[in-house]
């Protein structure tokens, strides 16, 4: 099967092939066009399997790293997976968010995630203060 060929893996998923995932993965990592991979990459989200939801995410991962490009279909579903019931979905999707953030240019990202990935540095930020107190003044051995 080659790589590229967005056909073999629709008709991948279409024939229930157990590693359809990979086959998604694989056009995300060789397809140079992020139209092409976004939906495909969905599909595998909207999965009722975790694998093939995460191989999916991964996929978008991929996808934002090579091309530098996400539509706003696959970011409102990575906004609505941001509070998925499974948590494992839900922390792929913050580092799916997080690699949107680094590879698309900020100026055509939405609000919400600028919003996010500002708190989350701020956050990360005083965590770190945190526990540099925490040793410092030697009350780290209370939270062990």
């Amino acid at each position: 099967m080659g790589c590229e060929d967005p056909a073999e893996v629709d008709a991948a998923f279409e024939r229930g092939e157990p590693l359809v995932g990979v086959a998604v993965l694989g056009l995300s990592l060789c397809h140079p066009d992020a139209g092409v991979i976004a939906p495909r990459a969905r599909r595998a989200i909207a999965s009722g399997r975790q694998e093939l939801r995460c191989q999916g995410l991964t996929a978008v991962s991929h996808m934002v790293r090579r091309t530098g490009e996400i539509d706003e279909v696959t970011l409102a579903t990575l906004r609505l997976l941001l509070r998925d019931p499974d948590r494992i979905v839900r922390e792929h999707t913050g580092s799916v968010v997080a690699d949107v953030w680094i590879f698309v240019p900020h100026a055509g990202l939405p609000g919400w995630l600028s919003r996010r990935q500002r708190l989350r540095a701020v956050t990360g930020w005083f965590e770190i203060k945190w526990w540099g107190v925490m040793h410092w003044t030697g009350l780290i051995k209370y939270f062990r």
